[in-house]
């Protein structure tokens, strides 16, 4: 026991903080920390306050920029970089694995090893909030259909029945959805969640992580510039977010991709931070996305 509390204490003592913002009143926060020699960069949204006043998730699949472009008037927009991984460069590529995206199904074929189901709401109270399953460990419940109180189960990633009805509700709900790895899970144990952290080739990452702070849901992106291996990167991430008093239900891999958009507020406008490493800064363009994960405010 006294190992462990001295391993929390080095831990505590190692974590820097360079840098931090905040906006609309604490809701939007930035904060840089050095920790295991690298940068990590959190992007913290509150989904404080009702759907009138709190941050919102917003998720297009694909023709994404298009999409986007539709539906932005009269939002505030905080922070765009891209979400799920798509079987294609081009913007009309589709998400592997299964996907609806605004209501309509794209695509039917799910990922064997991809174990998150994430679940983007569209309307209604839970407009913007984001649920996301760890299908290793329980199926799929939603609310069928909404305000009903009728819950349904779903196994949408190994039973085909359950999958045909999982996406029709999608539809019908009009939510967005789509497969993804969860690098962590509340829901597993240390040893399943970080038994190998020498998996994935070094790369810059960033990951998505939802979180819960003095009993409010935030939802976190952490962008890790260093090029570092996935799972151990996922796990550094784990221990910042801790560091920061957060505690952490799941922790997403978000695709950098060849593209790697990332935009952000700067306190007066949508800034492009420019992630890409090479020389064709036009990959990094919202124009040329693939697909979008926004946060905005109404």
């Amino acid at each position: 026991m006294r190992l462990f509390y001295t391993t929390i204490f080095t831990l505590l003592l190692s974590v820097t903080m360079l840098n931090a913002q905040s906006y609309f009143n604490g809701k939007f926060k930035i904060q840089t920390y050095t920790y295991a020699d690298r940068e990590f960069t959190l992007y913290d949204f509150s989904r404080e306050g009702d759907v009138n006043t709190n941050l919102k998730a917003k998720y297009f699949a694909t023709d994404a920029y298009n999409q986007y472009l539709d539906w932005k008037s009269g939002k505030e927009i905080l922070f765009i970089t891209a979400g799920a991984f798509s079987d294609g460069w081009d913007s009309d590529a589709k998400p592997v694995g299964l996907c609806v995206d605004n209501g309509k199904t794209i695509n039917k074929f799910p990922k064997a090893e991809m174990d998150g189901m994430v679940i983007i709401y569209n309307g209604a109270a839970q407009q913007g909030g984001i649920a996301v399953v760890d299908m290793d460990k329980k199926y799929v419940t939603v609310e069928n259909p909404y305000g009903s109180k009728n819950y349904e189960q779903y196994d949408p990633r190994d039973n085909a029945i359950d999958r045909t009805n999982f996406l029709n509700w999608g539809e019908s709900a009009g939510v967005t959805l789509f497969q993804t790895q969860l690098v962590y899970s509340e829901k597993k144990s240390d040893s399943e969640n970080f038994g190998n952290t020498s998996f994935g080739d070094k790369r810059e990452r960033r990951y998505l992580a939802i979180c819960i702070k003095n009993g409010i849901v935030h939802h976190v992106v952490v962008d890790v510039p260093e090029a570092i291996k996935l799972m151990e990167g996922a796990q550094r991430t784990k221990e910042v977010l801790d560091y920061d008093g957060f505690n952490v239900l799941y922790i997403m891999n978000l695709d950098t991709g060849d593209k790697n958009v990332m935009y952000c507020y700067n306190g007066s406008y949508l800034e492009n931070q420019y992630p890409y490493k090479g020389s064709n800064t036009d990959a990094a363009k919202i124009e040329n996305a693939t697909n979008l994960l926004i946060y905005y405010k109404d």
